[in-house]
């Protein structure tokens, strides 16, 4: 059976036999934990996967409903569930199919929604998540502070998780090939959050607003779109080591983490969950 790409769920089916290996080899999971690979398409990188991992507990999560039925006739019975990988429950679904305690979680991710589907799995807390994405995506979110690459989803994917860009990956390895150049990262859950917080929800919320407006120093862009006082801003940011001009991507985690506690008590208009 012969499938073509949906140009409209972002479909590029990954075909080198290499990077498929090097993938498998990433995520192959310990001995009594299983695997769970977002968006299987047609199998090039779950027939690595069950090779490399004979006889661990697999389940696949595909949007495309062409594909249950090519991967039966490829593979036999998989437990597959169909839908938007966005969505999923993934602590429930790493319950429900007896993934041990050590899960992995794959997957050669669709670009436009790559990043909400790696923070939908975050949530569940795998042993570690090996994922392909947009190259320019990968290196943001494991760029270091005061990079131009370095934003808001840097710090909350960072505060998440450790990160590292495993290895990049051409246009080639593709049928058809992307516009653009890929990576491979590892991303390794924490069991909570790197800093501690009052409320993660108003963190992000200052992060959304603090990068929102980067051209502006952090002051002046929280004072615009979260009615926080500049002057409070600047006499945190001072307390803290840091210029009153600084500018959000100057702060690295620590600091972003002790600016939204010295904060709080003025962000009581913010969402707590």
């Amino acid at each position: 059976m012969s499938i073509a790409p949906k140009k409209s769920l972002g479909q590029h089916f990954l075909h080198d036999q290499g990077v498929l290996s090097r993938i498998a080899a990433l995520a192959r999971p310990e001995p009594g934990s299983g695997l769970v690979e977002i968006g299987p398409g047609t199998g090039n990188l779950t027939e690595h996967l069950l090779q490399r991992a004979a006889g661990a507990p697999f389940v696949a999560v595909e949007r495309d409903r062409r594909m249950p039925a090519l991967l039966a006739e490829r593979f036999g019975t998989l437990a597959i569930v169909e839908g938007d990988a966005v969505q999923v429950d993934y602590a429930a679904l790493i319950a429900d199919n007896d993934l041990g305690p050590d899960p992995v979680v794959v997957g050669n991710l669709p670009y436009n929604a790559g990043v909400p589907i790696i923070f939908s799995v975050l949530a569940a807390r795998p042993k570690r998540i090996v994922v392909m994405l947009q190259k320019e995506v990968a290196l943001r979110l494991a760029a270091a502070s005061g990079s131009k690459t370095y934003g808001q989803v840097s710090v909350k994917m960072q505060l998440l998780a450790d990160i590292r860009v495993a290895f990049k990956v051409g246009r080639g390895a593709f049928s058809p090939p992307p516009k653009v150049q890929s990576a491979v990262i590892v991303l390794t859950p924490l069991p909570s959050l790197r800093h501690e917080v009052p409320s993660q929800k108003r963190l992000w919320r200052l992060l959304e607003a603090g990068f929102g407006q980067r051209r502006k120093t952090l002051a002046r862009a929280l004072s615009n779109t979260i009615k926080v006082p500049k002057e409070a801003v600047q006499e945190a940011l001072v307390a803290l080591g840091q210029p009153a001009t600084a500018r959000a991507e100057r702060l690295d985690l620590a600091t972003w983490a002790a600016l939204a506690t010295e904060l709080d008590p003025l962000l009581g208009h913010l969402p707590t969950h």
